[in-house]
């Protein structure tokens, strides 16, 4: 057999494995559907082993940015408050510039302590 064929045909083999057990199937809350896309990019093999990989990045990017893209956008406005304000503190003199970054440090820490007893509880 040609190594060139043996790698086209490994190409082409699904990327999900077929289990001799049934995989756990979570049923959904009502309201709630349960997509199978990434399962069905990943088992196509009409598509190039690269195609179905770039397809499955760009299904994961898009469920892990609605996961985490608030947490982002929230950290992101937080630094900009706190550099804002000790770009204008900076401008009053050094006394005060110290106070603002104490201030802004001591309201992040109680927020993400707020945060952190919300997700233990």
């Amino acid at each position: 057999m040609d190594p060139s064929s043996a790698q086209d045909a490994s190409l082409n083999q699904p990327m999900l494995s077929n289990h001799r057990n049934p995989p756990l199937v979570v049923s959904p809350l009502p309201g709630e559907v349960l997509s199978s896309e990434l399962e069905e990019v990943l088992s196509d093999t009409s598509l190039s082993y690269f195609r179905r990989l770039q397809k499955a990045i760009a299904i994961e990017q898009h469920s892990l940015f609605q996961l985490a893209g608030p947490a982002i956008i929230s950290y992101v406005l937080s630094n900009l408050a706190s550099m804002s304000t000790q770009i204008l503190c900076g401008h009053l003199g050094n006394l005060q510039l110290a106070a603002a970054s104490l201030g802004n440090n001591g309201v992040q820490l109680f927020a993400f302590g707020v945060m952190v007893r919300k997700e233990y509880n």
